[in-house]
């Protein structure tokens, strides 16, 4: 046989296992009740579904009867004098209606509990409501249709660093001032910043090497939802850490503005900071607002001689939602 040949089956079997994975169960129902009469619960499956019907009889003996049935259609199965529990596997031959079952005509008080599982048969049936919410006896008829549903999100880290130079006056021959651009990304959820200032910076970069390592050497990493690279991202994500470092060297004012107050930051009139802060040499902060737009750190240097670096380092952490098709049904009215 020729390596072309060879290769054709060999990724032939590959994708024929990729798509005999199974799937995870999803749970339709766990409900528990007192026995006495008839109690029916309707749910929606489709074809090709393996429904995992589990009973068990919590207080009493018997459950007279239990039977699962399509709507207007075959009995799938059905049981009599059922003592204490009972696992069974269904598979559903079309999609439609199906009706579950328990009766109970005998004295005494019992109680009961019904658990149903679906196990789709194919990605194209792997999001599908299972919820009936109409009556049945009305309205027997139904179609299928399609909508778009949130099934999850992806998380991802935006890193959006930089740095500033910040003059000084000169003896007030130029504006100590300096900003710094940015723009949050879609779908941000919170961020976390640092400022850090000349000398403060290589000390602040030491200190977040140190908190990374302690951070993946304990394990608590393994809760965040992505795997930090820094940590600030780890800090943005929700983590414990301490990201302070000692006041040294050089200091700066900074605000966080809008870009029509830093417009007036720039102009030396009178503006609206959402942060503020004086003196600062390194700063850290978490912010869950805001979380969209374009913003300025400004910076105002009160140095008369000798211009001031500034780092800005920001970590965003994205969510993006996910959406898939999911089917459902709805009657003919």
């Amino acid at each position: 046989m020729s390596p072309k040949i060879l290769l054709f089956y060999y990724l032939l079997f590959w994708l024929c296992n990729a798509a005999a994975q199974p799937f995870e169960p999803v749970q339709v129902a766990d409900r528990t009740f007192k026995m006495d009469g008839d109690h029916v619960f309707t749910y929606a499956f489709a074809k090709g579904d393996e429904v995992q019907l589990r009973i068990e009889v919590l207080v009493g003996r018997q459950v007279r009867q239990v039977e699962f049935a399509q709507l207007n259609g075959p009995i799938l199965f059905s049981t009599y004098a059922l003592d204490t529990s009972l696992t069974h596997r269904i598979r559903i031959p079309h999609t439609g209606i199906y009706r579950l079952l328990v009766r109970e005509r005998g004295l005494g008080k019992k109680v009961c509990r019904i658990v149903l599982h679906r196990t789709p048969a194919s990605p194209v049936t792997e999001h599908f409501d299972t919820q009936v919410n109409w009556d049945v006896q009305q309205y027997p008829a139904f179609r299928e249709k399609k909508r778009s549903v949130l099934v999850g999100k992806h998380t991802e880290i935006v890193s959006l660093g930089g740095h500033v130079n910040v003059s000084a006056s000169k003896m007030w021959t130029k504006k100590p001032m300096g900003l710094y651009q940015f723009t949050l990304p879609p779908n941000t959820v919170r961020w976390a910043f640092r400022i850090t200032v000349g000398q403060a910076t290589a000390e602040a970069r030491r200190k977040d090497a140190e908190v990374l390592k302690n951070l993946l050497q304990s394990g608590a990493a393994k809760a965040l939802a992505i795997a930090p690279q820094t940590a600030l991202a780890a800090f943005a994500l929700g983590a414990a850490v301490d990201l302070s470092v000692p006041k040294v060297g050089e200091v700066v004012d900074y605000a966080l503005l809008s870009r029509e107050n830093a417009d007036k930051f720039l102009k030396g009139e009178k503006y609206q900071a959402y942060i503020f802060q004086e003196n600062v040499s390194a700063d850290v902060q978490r912010r869950f607002t805001p979380l969209a737009g374009t913003w300025y750190f400004a910076f105002r240097n009160d140095n008369w001689v000798d211009d001031i670096a500034v780092q800005v380092d920001i970590e965003a952490v994205v969510e993006t939602p996910l959406y898939a098709e999911e089917t459902y049904l709805e009657p003919l009215k």
